[in-house]
């Protein structure tokens, strides 16, 4: 049976069992943010197994995308460990329960997939009296094929009643196939979960949610019990196609015969190559996945996971084959081809997929290169000093240095018996981070151990007064001058105020902070930016007037217009991330961005630059949504439910739970504190102002919005007018006369000037020509010059009836020589076509014309020179045998 008619077959039997049929969430979890890819099948459904919040329904069925790193180090070597799989799953909420789920599961393995009641084992949880029961009497399975296993094995989460964590839990009962004897160890006591062999594949685990650990082996019935089950498919689907590993089903198979023809190698199971050919499929299928669900690779979170398993199958691949150039980017038609079914969004975005993982080979390649000559040479020294140990300093200069990853170092090291010193790498690490900091004026000492600290023992953190820009009484509760607390600041000093709450925005999100005044009784700020530090909104002010005391109380006024400008940039640059997602992918995830009154800058995932039609659509349609005068709501929510509403979080920021949705018009939802308009409209118009690159895979667009734009299309539109005028013709026009202009001054440069310069050529070329028996004869290599400008000196030297000449040169990768002898020559026998058809075999190619005129090319444009100073060998033989000397014109 194909995995696509089994994973269709299992869907269809639960629906028809009242399930609710779910698609598969994100390999990015949409609902849970503790999560850096989605790990099983319950994932999406995590508060309904708790019971948590409404019900939509009460019996589910998915087929998931998971990823698991955890058991990495035997993906390849075990037949059935991966990193991407699927997950088939069936979930109770509070509906049916032990009875129900083995009934059912037992029902689809042996009615819809006929498998031998005889190859089923089970295994309970030691103590679960309740599904031994169901198993023995209502299955009818004997008690010598129901096995009692504790805790670690059948129980979830493993080890639960010993060790925590306290929270929902439950036994668990497995499901396993027997694949006979040639498979197994064939041991006398071979069972499920024999620690020697794969016998017995574990097919199916149920899951039966009916406690609530409160301690250590204190387990309280819970009062809704769920169900939660899970069927890896590869491992079902090896079961059914008969295969003794998951890497011989069909969706390996394709895969695995693309590797053979890239690499030039022959899979063979057994052999330890065989491992390297499954780990590179496995990665390559992990790779594809997250890429289509957004993930780039990184240096940090989903994408560094992302790098590490594309970066091993490059190592596997040139471990196999020395590759030394992209390869593995070409699995990528293959893969999506396979998963194109249940998966045609994975499919769709192929090519894109296929050019990042190319543009990523390449970059490690170049890297691996220089890390693993300055490791073998390290590990030569250490291993002739008989040492065993690379040290932490030499594993991170190699990261610091060269960019090798540290695993890559683990990997290289232990192939050679030698182990690395990790701690000290993380020491180096820690310290590189803190240089950094201090090298990049991020230093956060201050707030560490400095004047915050000590506010903090004292001081609650400020109340921001959420988007109120109106008059807000507030009191000062620390001043800071110097990185020091003080107790006053006079009139004319610089420093940074803490207030007890604040209308004021602290630079938070790529927004900047507000400005505007701080006024009291006798005192008065200039507020000229506001930052944000552990909690404290700092005010970076200058006393105008008065003395500033901690306790003075004073009134927020924040520069309004200033804010209005702010929030205009700030509410287009969530409907630019919109509209690029839109244009370009979903793979267009913002990376960084700054908001400011004049303009705003937008950092985004995407690995080329964007075409002039894109640039377009993307003004368009942002304008567009600007027309639309959509209305902008903010609403504070549990996080769950702001994924639930389809809002974007932004990789590596962290969120509590309860966050801020701002949705403008129903079509772009993003957690966001910062400030926005009401409506879209207010924005009044989003101008392009350039698109480049700001890193690799990261491009920066900046842009301009209301009278900033439209000061900039104004002055665009002077330009222009000024053109018109001096050129003297239409606006319309402008761009036609310039290119009349443009014409005239390349014919000029190859009229006038292309004389000049061939004159002044021709006359150095003459002062250097070579004497034969009185005839004077010039060969050269010009490769500076085209074809046609080797022609005009030609041409001023036929006024010289006596002279020969041979000049060459380099175009379009091919070599070009002209070859021209003088009228008084030729007719004593010289001849321009004969040389040149000789002188064409030395650069590999032909040549021909007239007596006195004639050309020769050829593909070895390395062999000018040879091909010259035979031609002016030919010439001289000829030159002594039929000239006679006579005075050269």
């Amino acid at each position: 049976m194909k995995t696509d008619e089994l994973r269709q077959r299992f869907l269809q039997f639960f629906q028809k069992k009242g399930h609710t049929v779910v698609p598969s969430d994100s390999l990015v979890p949409t609902l849970d943010p503790t999560l850096l890819f989605t790990g099983a099948g319950m994932n999406q459904f995590k508060d309904m197994l708790l019971c948590k919040g409404k019900l939509e329904f009460t019996r589910a069925a998915s087929c998931q995308k998971c990823l698991r790193t955890g058991d990495i180090e035997n993906v390849g070597k075990t037949s059935s460990h991966h990193t991407f799989f699927e997950m088939l799953g069936n979930f109770s909420f509070g509906d049916y329960f032990k009875k129900e789920a083995i009934q059912w599961a037992w029902e689809f393995l042996l009615e819809e997939l006929k498998l031998a009641p005889e190859r089923l084992y089970a295994s309970i949880y030691k103590e679960d009296e309740e599904s031994f029961e169901v198993w023995n009497k209502t299955i009818g399975l004997p008690p010598n094929k129901i096995l009692r296993f504790g805790e670690k094995e059948n129980f979830w989460p493993s080890n639960a009643p010993s060790l925590g964590p306290n929270g929902p839990c439950g036994p668990c009962s497995e499901i396993f196939y027997d694949q006979g004897e040639k498979a197994g160890c064939r041991r006398k006591d071979c069972q499920p979960n024999c620690p020697h062999c794969e016998r017995f594949v574990e097919v199916w685990n149920l899951v039966f949610v009916q406690f609530n650990r409160v301690g250590e082996m204190k387990l309280e019935p819970l009062e809704h019990r769920s169900i939660d089950t899970g069927m890896g498919l590869e491992r079902i689907a090896r079961v059914m196609q008969g295969t003794y590993t998951n890497f011989e089903i069909d969706l390996f198979t394709p895969i695995i015969r693309n590797v053979e023809e890239i690499l030039g190698k022959r899979y063979v199971s057994s052999s330890e190559e065989g491992r390297l050919f499954r780990r590179i499929a496995d990665h390559m299928r992990a790779v594809v996945f997250c890429i289509s669900d957004g993930v780039l690779p990184s240096n940090e979170g989903r994408g560094y996971v992302e790098r590490r398993l594309l970066r091993r199958a490059v190592r596997d691949a040139m471990g196999l084959s020395g590759l030394e150039e992209a390869a593995l980017y070409k699995l990528v038609p293959t893969i999506t081809e396979v998963m194109a079914k249940p998966y045609p969004e994975v499919s769709q975005r192929r090519d894109n997929i296929a050019r990042i993982i190319k543009n990523e080979e390449e970059k490690f390649l170049s890297t691996y290169t220089q890390g693993i000559q300055r490791l073998e040479e390290v590990v030569a020294g250490l291993k002739k000093g008989g040492e065993k140990t690379l040290s932490g300093e030499e594993a991170f200069r190699l990261y610091d240095t060269y960019g090798f990853p540290l695993d890559s170092t683990i990997d290289y090291c232990e192939s050679m018996g030698l182990k690395v010193d990790t701690h000290g790498y993380e020491k180096y690490m820690k310290d590189r981070i803190s240089l950094s900091r201090s090298a990049s004026g991020l230093v956060q000492a201050v707030f560490d151990v400095g004047p915050i600290a000590q506010l903090k023992e004292t001081v609650r953190a400020t109340e921001f007064l959420a988007h109120q820009g109106g008059a807000v009484e507030a009191q000062v509760a620390g001043i800071l001058k110097d990185d020091t607390l003080v107790s006053r600041a006079a009139q004319g000093e610089m420093v940074q105020v803490v207030l007890d709450r604040t209308a004021f925005y602290g630079e938070a999100g790529g927004q900047v902070g507000d400005t505007g005044h701080l006024r009291g009784q006798e005192v008065e700020l200039e507020v000229l930016d506001t930052k944000r530090a552990e909690g404290f909104f700092l005010h970076h002010a200058k006393v105008l007037k008065g003395t500033l005391k901690p306790g003075t109380k004073l009134q927020c006024q924040v520069d309004l217009e200033r804010r209005k400008a702010i929030s205009r940039s700030h509410t287009a640059t969530h409907l630019l991330h919109h509209v690029l997602r839109k244009v370009i992918g979903d793979h267009a995830e913002q990376s960084g961005s700054q908001v400011a009154p004049d303009r705003l800058r937008f950092d985004f995932h995407h690995f080329q630059s964007l075409t002039r039609e894109e640039l377009v659509r993307v003004e368009d349609m942002v304008n567009g949504c600007i027309r639309e005068d959509a209305p902008v709501t903010a609403e504070e929510m549990p996080i769950e439910e702001a994924r639930k509403r389809g809002a974007i979080a932004l990789f590596g920021e962290k969120y509590g739970e309860r966050v801020r949705l701002v949705d403008i018009g129903g079509y772009s939802k993003e957690f966001c504190g910062g400030i926005h308009l009401q409506r879209s409209g207010e924005v009044g118009l989003f101008k392009l102002a350039s698109e480049g690159s700001a890193a690799a895979g990261i491009r920066r667009i900046e842009a301009l919005t209301g009278p900033a734009a439209l000061q900039r299309v104004r002055e665009t539109e002077g330009v222009l007018e000024r053109l018109s005028t001096t050129l003297k013709v239409p606006e319309g026009a402008v761009l036609q006369r310039v290119e009349v202009l443009l014409g005239e001054m390349k014919r000029l440069e190859k009229g006038t000037m292309g004389d000049q310069l061939r004159d002044f050529m021709a006359e150095g070329l003459l002062k250097e020509a070579r004497e034969v028996n009185g005839v004077r004869v010039i060969v050269q290599k010009l490769e500076a010059l085209r074809v046609d400008d080797l022609r005009k000196i030609i041409d001023y030297i036929k006024g010289m009836p006596s002279m020969a000449a041979v000049l060459g040169t380099k175009e379009d990768g091919r070599a070009v020589i002209i070859v021209y002898i003088g009228k008084e020559l030729v007719k004593k026998g010289l001849n321009a076509s004969e040389i040149a058809r000789d002188v064409a075999k030395v650069i590999g190619g032909g040549g021909g014309g007239k007596a006195d005129m004639a050309q020769a090319g050829g593909k070895d444009a390395g062999k000018i020179d040879e091909a010259l100073e035979y031609s002016f060998k030919l010439i001289k033989e000829k030159v002594a045998r039929q000239v006679c000397p006579t005075p050269g014109g």
